[in-house]
């Protein structure tokens, strides 16, 4: 309990700590898309928080008078500027990028990789987004992400909060991406949000969060109170071709259902030709629900899973030395397809000329605290393996405390 108590006390106190900048900034009121996009495009504009009156504003590439827009339409915050639509009803501010082109999310700019791309773009300072529907990124990598955040040679923070995000690839995407970021940390609060119906492409994930072909940067999410559901991914954390980065969670109360996957965590996964190695998650759940997750999905199917190395690279790849740690705490896993929850020290996939020994010493470790089932004793249907396929396990292995 003493656990508990302490997290929760930092928890709450950042979360007071980052609704502060917002109730201290200069407030600049916006009635309609001409006016958000005259603001948020303003230099002069930084560290100001733009209070959003009811409406929809529809994200465009031109302008009424078919002048180009900056950004190919995307809403991009200047450093520690915020969004905030009509507290106490997410609904009646809606900012849609249904009518953004593909153009208006390059991956490359200028023959510059930009990375992934999203309607609403964060990563300077502080930014803040919170009380406001974020839906249709059709054409983009998600609706709401922290791609600015490799520009800024500084850490960032970022409070998502009161957000519904839906109709896009993903609902939110947090990614230290490429060498740029590397040595970096992302602060993140994602505090009742909402993450529904991201379904497109091959996938589609409520929320995903990690470090990706970067090196020793760092991803801090506090996540209390938000419902996913509807997508094949619910929760994704992970060190994608990532060396010796790290994944820091702490999640309360929070719900995922009706998606393929509650919450998927990979300790490192390689998909090209690069490696991931050293890096590790630590996860920290407390009364977190994974419940009836039995939707579509072409990737993996359960409540909760964990591994500590995924390979499926077959022109090499693999990965070493990466640690997943994992707290429960009074949380529900019932209902869900394959497996309520599921851990593997290292897994390749059964893609052709992919060397399982290319990942090796790759540990899990799940301790289980409370059951938040309602019946005495933990129940989950459960699934575990040192290495797939096995053996031999290279020294892969997962330990169950209960």
């Amino acid at each position: 309990m003493r656990i508990l108590n302490s997290s929760l006390r930092i928890f709450l106190g950042l979360i007071v700590l980052a609704m502060s900048s917002i109730a201290g900034a200069q407030l600049i009121e916006i009635s309609n898309v001409e006016d958000l996009y005259s603001a948020v495009n303003n230099p002069a504009n930084a560290g100001a928080t733009l209070v959003l009156a009811p409406g929809t504003y529809m994200l465009s590439p031109t302008d009424p008078h078919g002048t180009s827009r900056p950004k190919g339409g995307r809403i991009e915050l200047q450093p520690d500027m915020s969004l905030l639509g009509l507290e106490g009803d997410r609904d009646a501010v809606v900012i849609s990028a249904l009518h953004l082109p593909a153009s208006s999310f390059p991956l490359k700019v200028n023959g510059v990789a930009t990375g992934p791309n999203a309607a609403i773009r964060m990563g300077l300072g502080h930014n803040a987004i919170e009380w406001l529907t974020v839906r249709d990124a059709v054409n983009g990598q998600a609706n709401i992400d922290t791609g600015l955040q490799p520009l800024d040679p500084g850490d960032t923070s970022i409070v998502v909060a009161h957000v519904a995000s839906t109709g896009g690839a993903r609902g939110l995407n947090i990614i230290n991406w490429g060498p740029k970021s590397s040595g970096q940390t992302i602060d993140a609060d994602i505090i009742d949000d909402y993450f529904f119906e991201n379904v497109l492409g091959i996938g589609g994930e409520g929320v995903r969060m990690g470090n990706l072909s970067a090196t020793g940067s760092t991803i801090n999410v506090r996540m209390s109170g938000n419902l996913s559901w509807g997508q094949a991914t619910g929760r994704l954390f992970y060190n994608n071709g990532a060396t010796n980065s790290t994944v820091n969670v702490v999640s309360t109360g929070n719900r995922f259902y009706d998606n393929g996957a509650g919450t998927i965590i990979f300790g490192g996964i390689t998909q090209g030709t690069g490696r991931a190695d050293g890096n590790t998650v630590i996860f920290e759940a407390h009364g977190d629900d994974f419940l009836g997750n039995t939707g579509a999905s072409q990737f993996d199917r359960g409540g909760l899973l964990v591994i500590g190395m995924e390979n499926a690279s077959p022109v090499g790849g693999g990965g070493s030395n990466n640690t997943v740690s994992i707290q429960l705490w009074g949380c529900r896993m019932l209902d869900n397809s394959i497996s309520d929850l599921t851990a593997i020290g290292a897994r390749s996939t059964s893609v052709p000329g992919i060397d399982p020994s290319l990942s090796q010493n790759n540990r899990v470790t799940v301790e289980i605290n409370g059951d938040g089932n309602g019946k005495g004793k933990w129940q989950p249907v459960e699934f575990f393996a040192d290495s797939l396929p096995a053996p031999p396990e290279y020294g892969n292995s997962v330990t169950l405390i209960d």
